[in-house]
């Protein structure tokens, strides 16, 4: 199969993705104890929105660009807390110029005593 996320990085699968993705961390961490996430598909962590890829198809510009520029209704916008933190952490002077993949933004919600293992097949 010929695939390159970079083309697709930030769209609207990859924010619903994502987002639940973050959810599911926060929820393994109401308990103490320590877990492991295992990502099979990882990617290259961090993908470049102003790369040749991603301005190829703008994908991004309808994912999470849009929902970065949203005006979000309370309830919503602490379901995305997580999520969006994780974004954010990638683009410290406040722009969206970095969207972190799945290994990315698990790696900013766990804590000291859990643990990633990420793992991707393809050299990218």
């Amino acid at each position: 199969m010929n695939y390159h996320h970079a083309y697709h990085a930030g769209n609207f699968a990859d924010v619903v993705k994502h987002a639940v993705l973050a959810r599911l961390v926060e929820y393994l961490k109401q308990k103490d104890k320590a877990f492991r996430v295992i990502d099979t598909h990882a990617g290259i962590g961090s993908y470049d929105l102003a790369s040749v890829e991603a301005g190829k198809t703008g994908e991004w510009q309808g994912g999470i660009g849009r929902l970065a520029e949203a005006t979000l209704e309370s309830q919503a916008a602490a379901l995305l807390q997580p999520y969006l933190e994780a974004v954010r952490a990638q683009n410290p002077d406040g722009g969206l110029k970095h969207y972190p993949g799945s290994p990315l933004i698990v790696r900013h919600l766990l804590r000291s005593q859990d643990r990633l293992t990420a793992i991707e097949l393809h050299p990218q």
